[in-house]
Formats: structure tokens, sequence, C-alpha cells
């Protein structure tokens, strides 16, 4: 749906979706202030936040009560994480964050300027950037913005929810990934409208060119499109294709489906860190119910396998029971994704974690307890990173943990692992 903030007029309505978004922006800000600022010898934090289709900043939810929009979100995390993170600390923690809100629309921008100025916020000050124009258009600048500002570490996250699926190109997805080192974009697209859309008519084949895919892409997804598992088959079709343009090591590719909308919407969270890639898969199970994917939530579930019979898939709500789903598949398969890790020597439990992120909906601290109930399954050993062996009774693990095989297996019949 396209918002409008006309001159004179109150904000538009928000919609299901859109507000669900709102919540799971808010909530990863949280999570994501509170986990890089674990450290109490930390004494300067710098952060650029981006909002490529940022709006007009507020919205009326049940009729006439405001609400923030995604700028507003911003800087109220903002605030409240230097509150919240100083509030046991005796020096203070130094906050240097640049936000820039970007529009098209210069009533949208306008809006958003005068909403700023009444909550308090500068929005021609340096702190704060509002500009009027296509976020293709001021990209380049921001990004140059931000390695002047930040030459080595680049931390930054941009916001791109689009209209649709076609405004944002994947390579400029791809440049920010490229340019600044710790940045990660938070990306959507209206799934089900994309699906309604394919088609091989050359003036749709260029209404999606931005998301270069080819005719042969093309005609593959509408093979599917209309069986049952259609838009699992996008999904997957899409994912795979988003990383190789994007080149973004850690993804979260899930649909957003508020309980009051039939709206599927595709939200995808790209980086090349794995950190910022489980801050955002504990997002999705805080606001379970609200996002699904279809398999089973284990290493089946974000790869090619499961389209075999993709009328069977099942609908993955990251509820409790999922979970228990998961661990479950989990426990079936992991010994065996470990040993192929390890089989060359010893890997670190962060290997792991890393290695295996991507193909699961687990957070971290499900494979680890997954790892945990191995190892006291005696399928592998536990060492310290200088080589000695963990108790049996180990309750946590730590990332610089070794994964050990040993040459053979004591009880071959009885292990999940499969050697060759």
């Amino acid at each position: 749906m396209l918002f409008d903030w006309p001159p004179g007029r109150d904000p538009p309505q928000i919609q299901p979706h859109s507000k669900a978004k709102l919540v799971v922006l808010r909530n990863y800000l949280r999570a994501y202030f509170d986990r890089l600022n674990v450290g109490l010898g930390q004494d300067r934090f710098k952060l650029d936040l981006v909002d490529g289709f940022a709006g007009g900043g507020t919205f009326l939810d049940d009729g006439d009560t405001l609400i923030s929009g995604t700028p507003l979100i911003m800087l109220e995390e903002l605030a409240a994480a230097r509150e919240r993170l100083n509030a046991k600390r005796t020096k203070p923690l130094q906050f240097d964050c640049k936000c820039y809100f970007v529009d098209v629309n210069k009533d949208h921008a306008d809006h958003l300027s005068k909403v700023l100025v009444e909550r308090g916020y500068d929005p021609v000050g340096n702190d704060i950037v509002v500009r009027t124009g296509r976020f293709a258009d001021e990209v380049d600048g921001i990004v140059a913005d931000i390695r002047r500002r930040q030459p080595r570490s680049g931390r930054a996250i941009f916001l791109l929810d689009q209209t649709g699926f076609s405004q944002v190109e994947l390579d400029l997805v791809g440049r920010i990934l490229r340019d600044l080192r710790n940045a990660e974009v938070i990306l959507t697209f209206a799934a089900d409208v994309l699906i309604n859309y394919l088609d091989n008519d050359p003036e749709r084949v260029r209404g999606i060119a931005p998301l270069q895919l080819s005719v042969p892409d093309i005609r593959s997804l509408l093979a599917d499109r209309d069986g049952a598992g259609g838009r699992a088959v996008v999904q997957r079709t899409l994912r795979d294709h988003i990383r190789h343009i994007t080149r973004a090591t850690y993804d979260t590719p899930f649909f957003i489906r508020p309980l009051k909308s039939r709206r599927a919407l595709w939200l995808l969270h790209l980086s090349r860190h794995p950190t910022a890639r489980d801050v955002m898969m504990q997002c999705h199970w805080a606001t379970n119910n609200t996002f699904e994917h279809y398999g089973p939530g284990d290493f089946g579930m974000l790869g090619w396998d499961a389209l075999q019979e993709p009328a069977s898939l099942p609908l993955f709500n990251f509820a409790a029971m999922d979970a228990e789903r998961m661990i479950a598949g989990l426990l079936d398969t992991m010994a065996q994704e470990v040993f192929d890790l390890a089989s060359d020597g010893p890997v670190a439990i962060e290997g792991v974690r890393h290695a295996l992120a991507n193909r699961t909906a687990a957070r971290f601290s499900d494979l680890d307890q997954v790892i945990l109930q191995l190892f006291r399954e005696k399928e592998f050993a536990i060492l310290t990173p200088d080589g000695k062996e963990r108790s049996r009774v180990l309750q946590h693990l730590r990332s610089k943990d070794l994964v050990s095989f040993p040459s053979t297996l004591l009880l071959p019949s009885f292990s999940r692992v499969h050697r060759p």
C-alpha cells in the first residue's frame, strides 16, 4: 500500500503489516544496541542509521492514535539505549550516531521535518539529515559520509522498506555491503505482489529489472507459482539469487504476516557478520506468530532439498512447537554436519555456528544447546583452545572452544555420524 502525507492533513492510517514491521525494527534496534555494548570497557559507540524510504514520520493507529514511524523509532531507540546502557556505568558511554532520512516525495520529507521539530529534534543539524530524492541517487553520498565518519568500522544499518519489490537495485545493496565493513541492510519485498506480477511479457520483465532475474529464472518461478509450494519456491529462488548478487554472507529470509492481514511481506536482513544475523534471528523468535516460513526449521529449511515435494512443506511460525521440532531435527543431523566440518581437525564453536547459521532458523544458543547434548552423548569431544578436554557436565560453550572427533568411533553402530 502507498502511504501519503499531504500538507496540512492528518498522517495516514497504518496497516497491520506495516505496524508489524515497526515492532520488528524497534525490537531489533533495542537488541542490537545491547548486544554491541556489553563490555563496560567501551567508552564510545559509533553508528549510522539510514532510512531510504522514510515517509512522513508518523501514522494514525485505531482511528486517531498517533504512533511513530521508522525515523522516530530510530531516534527513540537511540535515546532509550543511551539512558539504559549508561544506567550502571560510572563513565558514560558516548553515542556518536548520525541518522539519514530519505524520501523521494517532498511532501513526505517536509512532514517528517515538521514532526522532528515538534519532537525536539533538529532536522538540519549535524546528527540528523533529511533529504528529498530517490534513495538510489542519494546512497553514494551517504556511504561516502559514513566512510569519512567511520573509516575503519563502517557500522551502519540501512532500512530499505520499499513499496513493492523493484525500487531497490540488488547491485546497490551489494555496494553498501562491500563499501561499509559493518553495514547491514533490512530490505522488504511485497512477496505476494511479486508472485502475481511474474509474467513472460517483455514489459513485466523490464519491470523487475532491479532484481536482475534472467528470463530462465522467471520461467522457473512461473512453472511453480500456482502450486501449493509456490511461495516457498519463489522464496528459495530469490534468496539464493539475492545472496549471489549482493554477496551478503548472512541473511534471514522470512515472511512477515501479521494475524490481522492476509498480505505476506518478505523481510530480508542482509549482512556480512554473524552477530548481526543472530540478533535478527532472536527478534524473529521474540515476535513469533508474525514471521513464517516453509520448512521444518532445521537444515532442510532454507535449502533446495525440500523442493522435491513443495506441497508437503510444513509452515514454520517460530512458536514453541516449532522450536521443539527444530531441536529434534537438529539432533538427528547436527553430529554429521559437525563431523564434516571437523573431519580434518578440531574446529572452533564459533566456526560451527557461522558455517551452519544460514541453513536453519536456529539461534546460536539453539545450536549450542544441540552441540552440548551431542557432546554428552559422547559423539565428540569439546576441547579448550589449548587442547584440554572439557568436562561432560559442561553447561555453557565458549566461542573459542574446539570440537574434536576421535580417529575411530567408540561405538560406531550407535553413533549419529556416518563416516565415509
